[in-house]
């Protein structure tokens, strides 16, 4: 390490004054001092994805801020939560309300308005329109694309901040007819997780199978500042499944099955004198035929469900009283998807319909809604220049017909130096919640059925540059919404907002050493001009290091967030402290098929909130065996 790292703090300490140009310093001189024998977590430029155009894509290609989070990151995470692993590796905000499976929430550049997606289905809660996070079994994915920056000329509403696809485990593009796997770990405080299945190909037939288990004892939800404190541990357990099943009939046409089921019970905190808990069913189902009309012409036809179920339990501790409420929301998708190659591009078009339905113990004026759309865009390149735009039309039962669309290109300035910009308009339709929930007779604060959408302009532009096998990409984003869409007494279109910014990322490959680092600046404010800072960091960076040495697989990553707010009722807004967390993991293959693997998460025991009142996991430890038939 230089020597003039030895006493340098990568970010600030607690207490002290978070500037733009610290945590950016840090960057730049942690990447000049460990450029000759570090790399980055290994998601090279080559990596092909589909979020961010709707058909394969090479990642250096694409023309947006595109992250992968690759199935090693995913795996050396036990005992953190998938809101945990977005933003120690794809950078987005995150606040949770305790422990896995409480409420947690992401935001992308400054807004919630994102569209999670599994295997290409929409997933989440149609009454209170976030991603549902908290139910989807981080065992079972295999890797994730994030999307920075709007994308509702792609998948329509809620994409005014980004798309997340989490791809499941399927064992696609093998060749063998049985390939297995399992493993086990254990914690602290008693934490337990099992996973097994196997996937495998022959004779035209394709299919997997994973099941996984996960009992965590879990911590406190609250703390003292709390309205709902109660000092005990909130357990979490999560059964899960993935399955998947596909033929292909000949060279030219497949058909496709897929299946995601989780069913989780988690303990929440709700005062001393109640228990409460929430049990949930979550899942997606999809099946899809796709085949090659000619050279030039391939078609996909598909139709899918997921569901998003949540019974929340209150027991009175003294009496025995429960006091149960449903929230159950079902999306269904019906698509025909088209790809044609043109000679200025690949053009991709489809019609859409999307039903959302909902049975609650809470009365809504509706349970309702649909919503037909058609799509075309384009996507080429030749020479120097690459070049992507896209038209979309929705027909929303509740507010008509909205256009969206985007343009981007890009041009290749040096052999080395490839420069993108894009702008773009996305639309955010109001929730069941916000458009029809019944105010409280005392409190009031109901919906408002005569909401209008929310409506973005984005800008964007970026550099991506690799010097000597350096890597580095910057991106600065506008990103201007109007009919913000604010619940205060009522819900009303009341205020606009501003998010903008820049982010920062570097990567680099030596021998066996891998080495990244990524930094984020938001500058998120209302009309008023007045800054939005409620659970948003102004400044947010991550470092990690990892080295293969031998059968040893060793690494380290940190995570610095910056001073946030939080408003809560009765008390107003409220200061969250900045904070840094350490984690560590270290792999060894004993045998050919076998592995062993420990990891310490939170490694200093910091204390910190993401949410006022919340706490946080402290220094946990676990080790896992895993057995993978080569």
């Amino acid at each position: 390490m230089c020597a003039s790292m030895r006493n340098f703090q990568p970010f600030p300490a607690e207490g002290q004054r978070a500037s733009v140009r610290f945590p950016l310093a840090a960057v730049a001189l942690a990447a000049a001092c460990l450029a000759q024998h570090a790399a980055a977590q290994s998601v090279p430029l080559s990596t092909t994805v589909v979020t961010a155009t709707r058909s394969e894509t090479p990642l250096d290609e694409t023309l947006a801020d595109v992250r992968v989070i690759t199935e090693e990151q995913i795996s050396n995470s036990a005992g953190r939560s998938l809101a945990e692993v977005l933003q120690r590796f794809a950078g987005v905000q995150m606040s949770s309300s305790g422990g896995r499976g409480n409420l947690q929430s992401v935001s992308i550049r400054g807004s919630k308005q994102v569209i999670l997606l599994v295997d290409g289905v929409r997933f989440g809660s149609a009454t209170a329109g976030d991603p549902s996070l908290a139910s989807l079994p981080l065992e079972q994915i295999e890797r994730i694309e994030v999307v920075h920056g709007p994308a509702s000329a792609l998948y329509g509403s809620d994409a005014i901040g980004g798309v997340i696809q989490i791809f499941t485990k399927q064992g696609k593009g093998l060749t063998q007819a049985f390939v297995p796997h399992a493993q086990l770990t254990w914690g602290s405080g008693g934490y337990k997780d099992a996973s097994g299945g196997f996937a495998g190909a022959q004779q035209g037939w394709n299919y997997s199978l994973h099941v996984a288990r996960v009992v965590d004892p879990g911590f406190s939800s609250t703390n003292e500042k709390s309205a709902y404190y109660h000092r005990d541990a909130d357990k979490f357990d999560q059964t899960s499944l993935t399955a998947s099943l596909g033929y292909a009939f000949n060279d030219a046409w497949r058909l496709d099955a897929n299946l995601m089921q989780a069913d989780g019970y988690a303990e929440s905190d709700n005062g001393s004198t109640t228990h409460s808990w929430l049990d949930s069913n979550a899942g997606t189902r999809s099946l899809k035929l796709s085949g090659t009309l000619s050279e030039a012409w391939k078609t996909q036809l598909s139709v899918s469900r997921s569901m998003d179920k949540q019974w929340n339990r209150d027991r009175s501790i003294a009496t025995g009283m429960l006091v149960s409420s449903t929230f159950n929301t079902a999306q269904d998708e019906y698509k025909w998807g088209n790809e044609i190659k043109t000679p200025i591009g690949l053009v991709v078009a489809g019609l859409e319909r999307l039903e959302q339905s909902i049975v609650s113990t809470t009365k809504f004026d509706r349970s309702e809604r649909s919503t037909n759309a058609a799509y075309a865009g384009l996507n080429g390149s030749h020479s120097a220049h690459s070049w992507q735009a896209n038209l979309r039309r929705d027909d929303n039962s509740q507010f008509g017909s909205y256009n969206t669309w985007g343009i981007g290109y890009g041009y290749q300035v040096l052999p080395t130096l490839r420069a993108y910009a894009s702008r773009g308009k996305s639309i955010n339709a109001p929730t069941f919640n916000q458009l029809y929930y019944p105010a409280d007779p005392v409190w009031g604060g109901g919906g408002n059925p005569n909401l209008q959408p929310e409506e973005g302009q984005n800008t964007e532009v970026g550099l991506n540059w690799d010097l000597a096998g350096h890597e580095f990409k910057l991106a600065h984003f506008d990103n201007k919404v109007r009919n913000l869409i604010v619940w205060g007494s009522t819900v009303e279109n009341v205020d606009r907002a501003r998010m903008k910014g820049w982010s920062l990322g570097y990567q680099k490959s030596v021998d066996t050493w891998r080495f990244a680092a990524t930094y984020e600046h938001l500058d998120a404010r209302d009309n008023e001009g007045e800054r939005i800072t409620r659970r948003l960091p102004e400044a947010q960076a991550t470092l990690s290091v990892n080295k293969t040495l031998g059968a040893w697989k060793l690494g380290a990553n940190a995570l610095y967030v910056g001073k946030r707010t939080d408003a809560v009722y009765g008390v107003g807004t409220v200061d969250l402290k900045s904070y840094t967390t350490v984690d560590l993991h270290a792999e060894y293959q004993f045998a050919k098929d076998w592995a062993v693997q420990a990891r310490v998460a939170n490694l200093t025991d910091k204390v910190y909130e993401t949410a006022y009142g919340y706490n946080q996991r402290g220094r946990a430890g676990f080790v896992t065996l895993k057995w993978t038939p080569r």
